[in-house]
């Protein structure tokens, strides 16, 4: 599904963070050495999700319907089956790409300025396959 509008692609990463959030929750369960990190990761998703929804909420004028071009849903596919270290950094590459395409798209400077920081929370993570 193409993310042509303000409104899709807020709901996208809202709901790429309640996954995320879910996914490192189970990631934690089937990981013990990992297991603080990926429930530090969780927590930090949850309260992305909330942001984002907030800026979403808040930030609804007509700029906003501007079309959106260049995103598409299916480029940001993500395998949420497997728990292994090397697959959660895959997971945090696709993320990273997601809103490194995303944040300059969003034509509101606050809710672009909630993805880049999302952005930056992500980019901080240190790889857990070494």
């Amino acid at each position: 599904m193409a993310l042509n509008q303000y409104g899709a692609v807020m709901t996208f990463a809202i709901e790429l963070e309640g996954k995320l959030a879910e996914f490192y929750e189970q990631a934690a369960n089937a990981n013990a050495n990992h297991a603080d990190e990926l429930q530090s990761r969780a927590k930090a998703s949850k309260s992305r999700s909330q942001k984002i929804e907030q800026s979403r909420r808040e930030n609804v004028t007509e700029i906003t319907l501007e079309a959106i071009e260049g995103l598409d849903e299916a480029d940001y596919a993500i395998d949420f089956s497997q728990y292994t270290a090397s697959n959660i950094d895959a997971v945090e590459a696709i993320v990273q790409k997601f809103y490194t395409d995303a944040s300059p798209k969003i034509n509101v400077r606050e809710a672009r300025r909630v993805l880049e920081r999302c952005l930056k929370e992500h980019g901080k993570l240190e790889p857990l396959a070494k």
